[in-house]
């Protein structure tokens, strides 16, 4: 689920990054932070240096989760969605002021931050894709599949949220996506392997459910 392959960590690192790394200022967090909301009036730009950050609108009563922020991920406070932490973490702040101008000299913020809004931008049509086309069951199917990763026994799945914000992610209730997991493993189209660990024993059944 993460949004970008670029760890802006990794960049900041750098001996010619010196000058933005010291425009930031590091700030701790709790789980269950709210980080940014739409109504508030902060105006900063963050990179996530430790914890995950769970980016989502909400609609009446329903969430909806467009990405999840690991280290490395950069992200803006101004964008009109909600920020919650999922963990405890590290922040690395600074104003947008700030950022602008120390982005002219560092092009690999600028190549970052299109990464990161090219992610949003991917996942947002895939939830109104798979909310307006698609049932509980393709969804969880297809982001199964797109999750999965090749080991020497087969494509595993190593889920990084719980069910309920996996859930959350899908458009669905935990009830449904627990009820889901349980089902696949029963029919032999997966196998709970440990913890938020699944391998995808009959990846056609699997592709077949996504489709």
């Amino acid at each position: 689920m993460k949004i970008s392959t670029l760890s802006l960590l990794e960049e900041l690192e750098r001996p010619e990054y010196a000058a933005m790394k010291k425009a930031f200022r590091r700030r701790r967090y709790v789980k269950g932070e709210s980080i940014a909301f739409p109504e508030a009036s902060q105006n900063e730009v963050f990179v996530v240096a430790e914890g995950r950050l769970r980016v989502f609108r909400a609609y009446e009563e329903k969430e909806f989760t467009f990405a999840v922020l690991e280290p490395g991920d950069i992200y803006s406070s101004h964008t009109g969605a909600h920020v919650v932490a999922l963990t405890d973490g590290v922040l690395l702040v600074t104003d947008v002021g700030t950022f602008h101008r120390e982005m002219m000299e560092t092009p690999a913020v600028t190549q970052a931050m299109v990464r990161v809004l090219g992610g949003l931008l991917k996942n947002a049509f895939q939830i109104i894709d798979g909310l307006v086309f698609s049932d509980s069951t393709t969804r969880l199917a297809a982001f199964l599949l797109a999750e999965a990763r090749g080991e020497p026994e087969g494509p595993v799945v190593r889920l990084s949220v719980t069910i309920e914000e996996l859930a959350l992610h899908l458009g669905m209730s935990r009830q449904t996506a627990s009820t889901l997991l349980a089902d696949m493993g029963r029919s032999g189209v997966i196998r709970k392997l440990g913890r938020g660990v699944y391998r995808i024993e009959d990846p056609d059944r699997l592709g077949g459910l996504a489709r």
